[in-house]
């Protein structure tokens, strides 16, 4: 049965949806022939599918997009107090959410904060801001953690018994992620972000992808630790496999 939570939900798809795809025609705009005669913007143009940024807001709307239509059949069923979501839809939501977009977005929130910080230099070059404005920068790189923390405070989840098969699609992502980042060197010559090209051939490449993983998973489990603060009392003892 709907109640307040599953409209705040809803509402959180809603703005998340209208964020991001504000941003994105925003940013298109910004990319005006002008700004594409410079040659390091227009390489950055074609290359923005392939940035990690990138699939992470794209996987908020799309999960945004499968929330409101599960809301949506739960308030359109409210009447059948037997009503379930149909299984593949409640589990690709699920996996979506916990196994992928959750810890995708504080990997991307941390490590470019954290980059920047440091030197913005390594993740992200002056001549980006020709481009991109910083409430553009920022609805990437930092509103998207508002984005999880709303649907984890108004979205009810038990933790799995077995975290195997979500840790299984995280590291998934990110070696298909890594993949990409090896096939744009090959292809363009390039990396897409301008720390690994002063660390290729070292040590510290792998070292940092393996704090990649390591910090993805840290934050994987670390949302259990939220979900069940928020969420015991209504659901102590049920785990789902």
């Amino acid at each position: 049965m709907a109640d307040t939570t599953t409209y705040c939900r809803m509402l959180g798809h809603v703005l998340t949806i209208a964020m991001h795809v504000g941003n994105i025609v925003y940013m298109n705009r910004g990319f005006s022939p002008e700004v594409l005669q410079d040659p390091q913007l227009k390489a950055f143009g074609k290359l923005q599918p392939r940035y990690f940024t990138v699939w992470t807001f794209v996987l908020q709307i799309i999960n945004a997009c499968t929330g409101l239509v599960c809301d949506y059949l739960v308030i359109s069923n409210s009447e059948n107090k037997l009503y379930k979501l149909p299984k593949h839809l409640r589990g690709f939501k699920n996996t979506l959410f916990s196994a992928i977009l959750w810890p995708s977005t504080w990997v991307v929130c941390s490590i470019f904060w954290g980059l920047y910080l440091y030197d913005r230099s390594l993740i992200f070059p002056e001549f980006i801001d020709k481009a991109l404005t910083t409430t553009s920068n920022h609805i990437m790189h930092t509103a998207i953690i508002f984005v999880v923390l709303w649907e984890v405070y108004f979205t009810p989840r038990v933790e799995p018994r077995s975290h195997r098969r979500n840790i299984l699609h995280i590291l998934t992502h990110l070696l298909l992620y890594l993949a990409v980042l090896f096939y744009t060197h090959m292809q363009h010559g390039v990396w897409l972000y301008p720390i690994f090209s002063l660390v290729y051939g070292t040590i510290y490449f792998p070292l940092i992808n393996i704090a990649i993983g390591v910090i993805a998973l840290t934050f994987y489990y670390l949302q259990w630790t939220i979900i069940n603060y928020l969420w015991s009392d209504s659901a102590k003892t049920k785990k789902i496999t």
